[in-house]
């Protein structure tokens, strides 16, 4: 088994450890991990592809060499570089009283170059942090990467005699690599990381002096080889949660290849979505793919998938098929005509890594809700028909209204089934006024009067179910029209003559 191997299992521990103090330290809350497979994946997945920065910050001076501090960092470096990606940097800083340019280069490049770069011995006349840490932070600047570790290991002695900007941590150089610390973009991180070789405080003083964000892996020299992969999975994590919080507000943009903006396109054509992934780290996932717009009657001819999973930056396309023309029952009459319908895609945007980025860097995925994109205008041809329920509600409406006039009319002019007798008091026989279901009749008096004369009879405006009075207008050549009313099986006087009302036995209204 080799050394890399070994050391598995403790790098495992430690990265989901780091997992659960970030959260702790970010949410106040705790998360175990639930395998190391499972934060490994996710570190692969999420954190950035352009790798992470490191510049490893050696101490060269003489007292490097007691209780072989020195021999044990550079068995140790090699294993280190071994574990980078291959999209990391790294730089390796010997300081003494002075320290090389930092430049960056990979991790292949650093094992080759690694004994020219650091001296066999240490031999070092002096301990001077500020210099190294001046490099370090150019080199750092001149990355592109977004997350920056700054590894030091020293026997914790600061020692810079001759120079007047860092003699003590009272000079005058250490605000200026506080500010220069300071002073990266806000999607750039950056945080120390000390290794002291043997017990001693200037260490941690000299990152509390020049890092906002720093941390102590190592007090006492023993446990340098799983401290380094600690600021390593550190850096990682931070990296991971830099990128879930920089693809806030992404999710899936819709485009429509092989069209014109601002020109429909016939709907018999086929036509092509495209859906892009927005975001840089996150995959997204799709659900709920409908096609939004399409008039009542028309439908896709080809099914949907039920969901789209991207990778970050990853397009699909989809073809859609959609019928010309739709059918619609809505007119007085069957007629034809072009329509302009807008499609666009909706359903619901989330990402497979949400749970594991609340997990393992304490972070919610804010993904947009939904795609985003222009819709497409689409021309097709809209036929409507004579709609059965129109007509239908039509009849009704003219019948409710029908009916009630209907029924005023007959209330106010109510048909009479019955018979008048007219009788004089010189005639011989009365007159008999058949009313026949007849609203108004009018009749001959001349029979029972001297002169001319005519009798009205009208029925009188009232319930439909009772026996309707009538209405009695007699008019004579020597007398002004009067009038009286008679109810059923009444004898009245009017004119001279007796009028008897009878009405059939068998109406009921």
């Amino acid at each position: 088994m080799t050394k890399n191997n070994r050391l598995a299992p403790t790098r495992r521990a430690l990265t989901a450890l780091l997992a659960t103090g970030l959260i702790a330290l970010g949410s106040g809350t705790s998360a175990r991990a639930d395998d190391s497979g499972g934060l490994e994946s996710f570190l692969d997945a999420v954190a950035s592809p352009r790798g992470a920065s490191y510049a490893v910050v050696v101490d060269t001076s003489q007292s490097m060499a007691d209780d072989g501090s020195y021999d044990k960092v550079r068995a140790v470096l090699p294993t280190f570089l071994k574990s980078l990606r291959s999209k990391d940097r790294v730089c390796l800083i010997p300081f003494s009283d002075g320290a090389p340019a930092c430049e960056m280069v990979s991790r292949d490049e650093a094992l080759q170059n690694l004994d020219a770069t650091l001296p066999t011995r240490p031999d070092g006349t002096a301990s001077n942090f500020g210099r190294a840490f001046e490099q370090a932070l150019d080199g750092l600047q001149r990355t592109d990467t977004d997350v920056c570790g700054v590894l030091l290991l020293s026997d914790a002695e600061l020692d810079a005699p001759d120079d007047p900007r860092y003699r003590d941590f009272g000079a005058s150089g250490w605000s200026a690599l506080r500010r220069q610390a300071s002073g990266l973009p806000s999607d750039r991180s950056l945080t120390g990381y000390g290794i002291s070789l043997r017990s001693g405080t200037d260490v941690k003083n000299v990152l509390a002096k020049v890092f906002p964000s720093y941390r102590m892996l190592d007090t006492s020299g023993t446990r340098i080889s799983a401290a380094m992969t600690q600021a390593q999975d550190d850096t990682r994590l931070r990296q991971a949660a830099l990128s879930v919080d920089g693809d806030r507000g992404k999710g899936i943009a819709v485009s429509w290849p092989g069209t014109r903006k601002g020109r429909p396109v016939p709907a018999a054509s086929d036509i092509r979505v495209r859906l892009t992934a927005t975001t840089k780290a996150l995959p997204v996932r799709l659900t709920g793919l409908r096609i939004a717009g399409l008039p009542e009657g028309v439908a896709l001819a080809s099914d949907l998938p039920g969901s789209v999973d991207l990778r970050p930056g990853e397009s699909r396309d989809l073809d859609l098929s959609v019928r010309s023309a739709t059918t619609r029952h809505k007119g007085w009459k069957s007629d034809s005509e072009p329509e302009t319908w807008n499609l666009s895609v909706t359903g619901k945007v989330s990402t497979p890594l949400a749970t594991a980025a609340r997990r393992y860097v304490g972070k919610d995925a804010r993904l947009a809700g939904g795609p985003v994109g222009e819709p497409l205008a689409v021309e097709g041809t809209a036929r409507t028909s004579a709609d059965p329920l129109r007509w239908i509600a039509a009849a009704v409406a003219f019948l409710a209204l029908l009916v009630p006039c209907c029924v005023w009319l007959l209330r106010r002019h109510r048909p009479v089934q019955g018979t008048v007798s007219a009788e004089a008091v010189d005639a011989r026989m009365p007159l008999q006024i058949p009313l026949q279901g007849r609203r108004e009749v009018t009749a001959d008096l001349s029979s029972l009067l001297e002169s001319a004369g005519t009798v009205k009879i009208k029925s009188v405006p009232g319930p439909l179910r009772e026996q309707p009075p009538i209405r009695l207008r007699c008019r004579t050549a020597d007398r002004p029209e009067r009038e009286i009313i008679c109810t059923p099986g009444q004898t009245v006087l009017l004119c001279g003559i007796e009028f008897h009302y009878t009405t059939l036995p068998a109406q009921r209204m």
